[in-house]
């Protein structure tokens, strides 16, 4: 029996899904170059905890276009440092102003994923720079 009424999950916004990872389709040398444009606005969205952005944190798995209920969406495997975060909703509303608000999509879609957990280890080198520079030790 299902509940008729969950519960919403209060880090969640209606454009993001805890589903887990999805599969990305076939790109056109086109999507695939303009998702390049998108993950350098993507460096704009920023970790709101450690203060780097989410791409140099190794937190963004895999990005693609697809056409979903007719507009252009990004679709984003992601995951965050912890799956209890509390920021997930502060983080999804800076990846629709840097995607939307750049006008390189119509939509976004993401996909918290939680395997492979997130570690250290992911952490571009000029993340690492960045975390050392406010004096992390990576």
């Amino acid at each position: 029996m299902t509940n008729a009424n969950p519960t919403p999950d209060p880090y969640q916004n209606q454009n993001s899904s805890f589903d887990g990872a999805r599969e990305r389709p076939e790109q056109t040398e086109e999507q695939i170059a303009k998702i390049y444009d998108v993950a350098e606005y993507m460096r704009d969205v920023i970790d709101p905890e450690l203060g780097i952005n989410v791409v140099d944190l190794g937190l963004v798995y895999d990005m693609w276009f697809e056409e979903l209920e007719g507009k252009n969406t990004v679709v984003i495997n992601m995951t965050l440092t912890s799956p209890a975060c509390p920021l997930t909703d502060v983080i999804a509303e800076q990846i629709e102003d840097a995607i939307i608000g750049n006008k390189q999509a119509e939509a976004v879609d993401l996909n918290w994923v939680w395997m492979p957990p997130w570690g250290p280890n992911m952490i571009t080198e000029e993340g690492r720079e960045q975390l050392q520079a406010l004096g992390f030790s990576v």
